[in-house]
């Protein structure tokens, strides 16, 4: 019985240790994390979870330190993952109000909205998580108002290059209605050039043949007749 209880002693005080020893390093991150190192808490926060990988405290303060990095993929993550962690519903709101908050960073506008509705479900006296909401909103509307303006841009955009088009095909038809236009004048005026040639050839060559039979007409009058002698 002796022997048990001084083992009963030890295993406890290792325990006893060991926890206060995490907490330590927990009080010792979170001091770190007030001072704004939040690398160096990151590190504590790390090793208290080694000392006890289902400790609530240091991963959800894990989360935070790397939310402050700007590592907003990872805390989105560790936050989410968090969840099922929760004890009660307080800590599954401020699980879910910082969920929203890494959201918002990555952008990730609905999925932000969902966290802080569920954040307020569990905790409906949270004012931040309610501004935070109407925050969420008010660039969800921002957001499809420009969606809404980007594709009226779009649409106007794809008009106006449509309009070019028509334009220019417009503007082209008409240049080649012009040419074929001016070709056909051309071949006209060709044309009669070809037939007042052969109208004025055709003058000329009447003309010489007027003149050929007034000659003609001529020597046979100038001839002298001959006389027949009477016997």
């Amino acid at each position: 019985m002796r022997i048990a209880s001084i083992l009963f002693f030890l295993v406890s005080s290792c325990m006893v240790a060991n926890a206060q020893n995490k907490k330590s390093l927990i009080k010792d991150g979170n001091k770190l994390y007030t001072d704004s190192s939040f690398n160096m808490a990151e590190i504590k926060y790390r090793k208290a979870l080694e000392k006890d990988q289902d400790y609530f405290n240091a991963s959800f303060n894990l989360a935070d330190a790397i939310y402050k990095q700007e590592r907003f993929e990872e805390s989105t993550s560790l936050f989410d993952a968090l969840k099922d962690n929760a004890s009660n519903n307080i800590d599954l709101a401020n699980i879910n109000h910082n969920l929203g908050n890494s959201l918002m960073k990555e952008n990730k506008t609905d999925l932000a909205i969902e966290a802080y509705k569920n954040a307020l479900r569990q905790n409906p006296k949270d004012e931040e998580t309610r501004y935070n909401l109407a925050y969420a909103q008010k660039i969800k509307k921002q957001e499809q108002e420009q969606k809404n303006q980007d594709k009226q841009d779009q649409e106007k955009q794809e008009q106006d290059k449509q309009d070019q088009e028509q334009e220019k095909q417009d503007q082209e038809k008409q240049e080649q209605k012009k040419q074929d236009q001016e070709k056909q004048e051309q071949q006209e005026q060709d044309k009669m050039s070809k037939e007042d040639a052969e109208k004025m050839l055709e003058a000329l060559q009447q003309r010489e043949k007027e003149i050929q039979e007034k000659l003609q007409k001529k020597k046979v009058k100038g001839q002298k007749v001959k006389i027949l002698k009477d016997w």
